[in-house]
């Protein structure tokens, strides 16, 4: 079991990296996605213009820096930590707000996606247990020997797919909830 750690670490570890890189280029890019992220950010705190517009400037500068620090090296777990800090925010936030089963536009994976807080609130606890399992294996996998490349690329599409069905996760669970 302990050889097969070092590679669900990538795994969790990837798949966290690629969703917050994901969600904060698609706040970025551009003005509109950005003024929607903020719009969404005070609808949800009910904070004022002020505070709200902020509060999306250091939710983003989180996003990047889990991004730039989880992938791998010394500072994984801090990103690592990082993730689970603002997961914890953002599903507190949405436990919080009114009408669960409201649908968000918050822009996080582009400007097409609603979600409703229930779905958002099952991808934050997903994503949590992608964070909780990287930092884990990878305490667990630190002094590991070297990994196969053959492997790790493996574990990299894995990864990968992984961020895309969470990405996606508000589009699957409606073709199982839509009234046909």
């Amino acid at each position: 079991m302990s050889a097969a750690l070092p590679y669900l670490a990538l795994v969790c570890r990837g798949a966290v990296v690629v969703v917050f890189a994901l969600s904060a280029v698609s706040k970025l890019r551009s003005r509109a996605a950005y003024a929607r992220f903020r719009r969404s950010t005070r609808l949800l705190t009910g904070l004022p213009e002020a505070p709200a517009s902020a509060l999306a400037r250091l939710v983003i500068a989180g996003e990047v820096t889990v991004a730039v620090t989880a992938s791998a090296g010394p500072l994984s777990s801090a990103g690592l930590g990082v993730a689970g800090v603002l997961l914890c925010g953002f599903t507190w936030a949405l436990a919080r707000s009114p009408e669960s089963g409201q649908a968000l536009e918050c822009g996080c994976f582009g400007s097409s996606v609603s979600a409703t807080r229930r779905t958002a609130i099952a991808r934050n606890v997903l994503l949590l247990g992608l964070v909780i399992g990287g930092l884990v294996s990878t305490h667990a996998a630190t002094g590991a020997g070297s990994m196969r490349w053959d492997t790790m690329l493996v574990c990299a599409v894995g990864a990968v797919a992984l961020a895309a069905f969470i990405t996606r996760l508000h589009e699957i669970t409606s073709l199982f909830t839509a009234r046909l």
